[in-house]
């Protein structure tokens, strides 16, 4: 599926490292303002669908976006 879209396996998994990122950068705020619950759910979906499109993904992978 991600070649679909012109990324590469590697790419992809970027992709999910940089959006984990934001999920996190999200959480603490998210409780407190929720104003953000929103813009933050976005990149809860956005998260999902990438990881969808990565397919499975190996064990050592997997702990690191998690």
């Amino acid at each position: 599926m991600a070649q679909t879209f012109g990324f590469s396996g590697d790419e992809l998994k970027l992709l999910l490292v940089a959006v984990r990122q934001m999920r996190r950068t999200f959480a603490q705020a998210r409780k407190s303002d929720p104003d953000l619950e929103a813009y933050a759910a976005l990149y809860d979906d956005l998260f999902e669908k990438l990881r969808d499109m990565a397919g499975p993904l190996p064990e050592k992978v997997e702990d690191v976006i998690e």
